[in-house]
C-alpha cells in the first residue's frame, strides 16, 4: 500500500471506530468521515482522535465528499455510513436516501476523483428471501439476492450499482456482507437484537435482574471488531480474484447461549428472556455462511467467537459508560 489516505465513512460507529484502529495498527492513514463524532467509542477501542484527520460530513453531500477526497489525498474508501435496518423500515424514504443515494454519492465521488477501490458494507439480509425456497446446502457468495425488507433492498441495490459503476469507470468495488452485528456503541444507533445484547451485558456489569425481549431463533452473530477486521482486509488486500465476501463466525447462537456465556464470567447474572414479535420480516431459520472465500482470499478468520466477544464487550462498555 502507498501512503495515500483511506476515507472511512461512518468512522466513529461500531465498525468504523475499530476499522480506524486496525488501519492505524497497519501503518495506514485513515481519515474519519462522519456526521457526528463519537469520541467515547473511539477512545474505548484505542483511537486517539487527535492523531487522525476528522471530517464532519454527510454522505448525502456529494461536494463535501469530493472535497474530503481532494484535501486528504484519498486513494481508497471504506463506506460504512448508513441507517440500520429497523430505522429504514420506520423511515423508508429517509433510509433509502442515506443508504442507497448516499452510496451513489460515494461512487460518484470515487469516479470523479479516480479512487482506486471502494469497500461497501452490505448485509446477509440481502439474500434472506432465497433461504425460504429450500434445498440450499450452503450459503456462499453466489446465492441469489432476494431482499425481504426496504433495508435489504437498498443494500442489494447499492451492491448492483457499485459493481456496474466499477465496471463502467474502472475502479474496484468490493462488498463485505456481515452476519448480524453486535458490539458496544450508543443504544440509539442499534437494532433491537443489538440493544437486547447490550442490555444483557449491562445487566451483567451492574448485577441487575432484568427481563429482555429475545424473539429470535438461532443465528450467526458478528462482533464489531471482527467485522472491522474483515473490512480492512478487503480494503488492503491487492489482486483480489472476487469482489463479494461473506464475513461471519461460522457459529450459530441463541439468546440462551449468550446468557450462558455471560454467566461464566458474571455468575450473579439474572436474566429472563421473553419471546415477542420479531421486528423484521426475516426467516427465523438460518443457514451458516460459507466463509471459505474470505479465508482464502482475504486471510480472514474471526478472532471473537461468542464468549471472548462478550468479555471484550463488557470491558469496552464499562469504558464507554463508566460502569
Amino acid at each position: 500500500m502507498s501512503q495515500k489516505a483511506i476515507l472511512v465513512t461512518g468512522g466513529s460507529g461500531l465498525v468504523g471506530a475499530n476499522a480506524i484502529r486496525f488501519l492505524l495498527e497497519r501503518g495506514e492513514r485513515p481519515v474519519l468521515f462522519d456526521l457526528a463524532l463519537n469520541e467515547k467509542v473511539l477512545q474505548a477501542v484505542g483511537v486517539d482522535v487527535r492523531s487522525i484527520p476528522v471530517v464532519r460530513g454527510d454522505v448525502a453531500d456529494l461536494p463535501g465528499l469530493i472535497s474530503a477526497i481532494r484535501e486528504h489525498g484519498i486513494e481508497r474508501i471504506i463506506h460504512l455510513a448508513g441507517f440500520l435496518g429497523e430505522e429504514v423500515q420506520r423511515r423508508p424514504y429517509a433510509g433509502v436516501q442515506v443508504n442507497l443515494m448516499g452510496t451513489v454519492n460515494v461512487l460518484e465521488a470515487a469516479r470523479l476523483e479516480k479512487v482506486l477501490r471502494v469497500v461497501f458494507s452490505s448485509s446477509g439480509t440481502v439474500y434472506f428471501g432465497s433461504l425460504r425456497q429450500g434445498g440450499l446446502k450452503k450459503v456462499d457468495e453466489a446465492i441469489p439476492l432476494h431482499p425481504l425488507s426496504i433495508y435489504s433492498a437498498a443494500k442489494a441495490g447499492a451492491e448492483f450499482l457499485g459493481r456496474t459503476y466499477a465496471q463502467r469507470f474502472g475502479f474496484e468495488f468490493v462488498t463485505v456482507r456481515y452476519a448480524a452485528l453486535y458490539g458496544p456503541s450508543p443504544a440509539g444507533s442499534k437494532a433491537t437484537r443489538e440493544q437486547a445484547i447490550q442490555q444483557m451485558v449491562r445487566a451483567a456489569l451492574k448485577e441487575e435482574a432484568t427481563k429482555i425481549n429475545w424473539p429470535y431463533g438461532p443465528g450467526e452473530l458478528l462482533y464489531g471488531k471482527d467485522a472491522a477486521k474483515g473490512t480492512v482486509l478487503a480494503c488492503l488486500k491487492d489482486d483480489l480474484k472476487d469482489n463479494v465476501f461473506h464475513i461471519g463466525t461460522g457459529e450459530s447462537v441463541t439468546g440462551e447461549d449468550i446468557v450462558a456465556a455471560l454467566k461464566k464470567h458474571f455468575p450473579k447474572l439474572d436474566i429472563s428472556l421473553t419471546k415477542g414479535t420479531r421486528p423484521m420480516p426475516y426467516p427465523e431459520e438460518r443457514i451458516l455462511k460459507d466463509a471459505s472465500r474470505s479465508r482464502e482470499q482475504l486471510g480472514y478468520e474471526p478472532d471473537y467467537l461468542l464468549e471472548k466477544a462478550l468479555v471484550d464487550y463488557a470491558t469496552t462498555l464499562r469504558k464507554i459508560e463508566g460502569i
